[in-house]
């Protein structure tokens, strides 16, 4: 939207911002609260583009402004975005949060469309640090852009854990670990194919000092999905 200014006798184009909903997610994280903007509501859905801003819980204090294309999510049948501001439930923010690299401090997933494979959700992904300072991180934003969805987070086994699919019988989950330098490696994967008559075929691999260690085994598809 543009609008007219006359300023000493000269005058002046301006663009002027046009309105954003607002939100806040207080309950999605243990450290963290957050102020969203974002472009569109329509209905049950909100989308577009969106400023995303972090505070400490504790001391409200700013910690980082973040920018998202697509910051999609949905609202509940009782919510409405033009009353202002609106709290989203724990569930239902578009920000998930979590110590995705297993170093001891909170880190941060947000909505950046339905990229992913089936047009599910894709996440950009930004670590954290001692100094409270958020970087993104290239490889688990891609981990979480090109496959279904969001990776599963493993704290026990300290792994995470992406999904793929082709179509209604092939199935596989790759599981990553971390080396020395905080990077994640593939560690052990498992292809779950029911494509032939009525069987399943399933390969594990598993990473065995530096070697690929391969298993296939068959089962009858009753058996193997009723066990």
């Amino acid at each position: 939207m543009k609008s007219l200014i006359i300023f000493c006798g000269i005058l002046l184009i301006t663009n002027t911002s046009k309105a954003q909903f607002k939100f806040l997610a207080n309950n999605s994280s243990e450290q963290y609260k957050a102020k969203i903007f974002v472009d569109k509501c329509e209905g049950n859905t909100c989308s577009g583009k969106a400023t995303i801003i972090i505070y400490d819980k504790a001391s409200d204090r700013e910690v980082d402004t973040f920018h998202s294309e697509d910051l999609d999510f949905g609202l509940t049948e009782t919510q409405n975005a033009k009353l202002g501001w609106l709290d989203l439930g724990k569930y239902q923010t578009p920000l998930i949060f979590g110590d995705f690299n297993f170093d001891g401090f909170e880190d941060i997933a947000i909505r950046n469309g339905n990229n992913g494979a089936y047009a599910s959700p894709s996440y950009n992904i930004y670590l954290s640090s001692k100094e409270n300072k958020f970087l993104l991180s290239k490889e688990l934003t891609k981990l979480a852009s090109e496959n279904l969805g969001m990776f599963d987070i493993d704290k026990k086994t300290k792994q995470i854990a992406i999904h793929q699919k082709d179509g209604c019988c092939f199935d596989k989950t790759i599981n990553y670990k971390y080396d020395t330098k905080n990077v994640p490696y593939e560690d052990s994967s498992v292809i779950e194919d029911s494509s032939i008559a009525d069987n399943v075929t399933v390969i594990t691999q598993k990473l065995v000092d530096g070697k690929i260690k391969r298993t296939v085994q068959k089962f009858k598809m009753k058996d193997y999905y009723n066990q």
